[in-house]
């Protein structure tokens, strides 16, 4: 409402109220002279009056003022609006816009204002955006919409329309936001998947032909190892006597040489197909598992003194070959660098961690330093210390990529001397 029209209103009002004051003073005067007792109270009630009067006067000026503020207020919030607004009759023609709008279209708002919305529309979106407001007036829902428009009639502008038709029908309101960036994003983001796709596809046949390589390779290596293990006995046992003690010695080098290459050329095979065998999730009961190979390891050793506590009930979805091999490396770690220490205890368990479950395999061995954490899971990497137990180094870093087949993460706490534990999640 105007400054202008406000007055007015105002104007009127007092008017009307003295009016009918006056005709209210003139019928109740007497017929008979005033005395000047009359006199003196008319000119009182005169008093009173205008007082009253004034007292209204200054209330519709508060009111008036008040009325221009919120306006104001209304005018800074719907034309500042960091969206566009647009009010759109039946027939799409623009009655309203505010300054956003403006800027979007990059037209003067009194050259928008009774221009057919759809010619600023892109050719290619005039069809959708008819459908789509044509579909407003007839749902009287919210609807959603995204096209182009033409900015200052040329470049294209990606825009999302959110419109909801008035109670008369006669009329919508249209919320128009920008959302060029996010639409150049979304391009970026497929022209990347694409070629995502494409290297994917390409790992994964250079992974398949790495593969058959290696195992061609391995079983190719394993042939003339067996040949040399072999020649090695031959000669210890056809010309054992015939040697001396040094020659002795490097036949058994040879030999025992051999068996170690031979066990690393399994173990990689065994970590190749790891990597890549078919994965079969079902319930597996990891508190049975994680006993039996407790189990396994007693019998291995019997003369060792180990406690095993293993809580119950531990049950998740996996394959269960896979996390069989999981536990077997974690379990077998503890059981291994604890050694003949008294009162060797390992722990399996399940506890909370950033709300979700972690699973842990816990003993009270020697530990080790967390600045060597990082090699952990890295392959034929050791810790310091390691040398003196049997091992190549291969198996956390199986343990590692069996985890992360079941998407979940492998970390260990440690500190010399206090034990380690090692969590992870599926």
């Amino acid at each position: 409402m105007t400054e202008k029209k406000v007055s007015q209103i105002d104007e009127d009002e007092l008017r009307s109220l003295a009016e009918e004051r006056l005709r209210t003073i003139r019928a109740e005067a007497p017929s008979t002279p005033r005395t000047e007792a009359d006199s003196q109270r008319l000119l009182h009630e005169f008093e009173v009056h205008q007082i009253e009067l004034q007292m209204q006067n200054a209330e519709l000026q508060k009111t008036r003022d008040e009325l221009e503020t919120a306006l104001g207020k209304y005018t800074d919030l719907y034309d500042f609006s960091p969206v566009g607004y647009f009010t759109l009759d039946n027939q799409g023609v623009i009655r309203e816009v505010n300054l956003t709008g403006t800027s979007l279209l990059g037209i003067e708002r009194s050259r928008l204002v009774g221009q057919r919305f759809g010619i600023f529309v892109a050719d290619t979106a005039r069809s959708a955006f008819t459908a789509f407001l044509r579909k407003v007036f007839e749902s009287q829902d919210k609807e959603t919409c995204e096209l182009a428009l033409l900015k200052e009639g040329k470049r294209p502008l990606f825009v999302r329309i959110e419109a909801l038709a008035a109670a008369s029908g006669l009329e919508c309101r249209a919320a128009i936001s920008d959302i060029s960036v996010r639409r150049q994003l979304e391009e970026k983001l497929d022209i990347l998947y694409a070629e995502l796709q494409v290297h994917a596809t390409k790992l994964e046949s250079a992974n398949i032909e790495l593969e058959a390589f290696n195992s061609t390779v391995a079983h190719d290596l394993l042939n003339p190892l067996n040949t040399i293990g072999v020649y090695s006995q031959v000669i210890q046992e056809l010309c054992g006597k015939k040697l001396d003690e040094e020659c002795k010695g490097y036949v058994q080098g040879i030999y025992e040489a051999v068996l170690r290459m031979d066990q690393l050329i399994k173990t990689l095979l065994k970590f190749s197909h790891t990597l890549h065998a078919e994965m079969h999730h079902d319930k597996v009961d990891l508190s049975r598992m994680a006993r039996e190979v407790a189990a396994s390891l007693e019998r291995a050793e019997t003369e060792r003194q180990v406690t095993f506590r293993i809580a119950n009930g531990i049950e998740v979805n996996g394959d269960a070959k896979l996390l069989n091999i999981v536990l077997d490396n974690l379990i077998g770690n503890s059981w291994k660098y604890s050694g003949n220490r008294e009162g060797t205890v390992i722990e399996f368990g399940v506890t909370e961690k950033d709300g979700k479950p972690a699973y842990f395999v816990r003993d009270n061995g020697p530990g080790f330093d967390m600045a060597y954490a990082e090699k952990l899971f890295i392959p034929f990497q050791r810790l310091p210390g390691a040398e003196e137990f049997k091992g190549n180094g291969i198996g956390l870093a199986t343990v590692e990529r069996i985890i992360r087949r079941h998407g979940g993460r492998i970390w260990a706490e440690s500190e010399p001397d206090k034990g380690a534990t090692f969590y992870f999640t599926l």
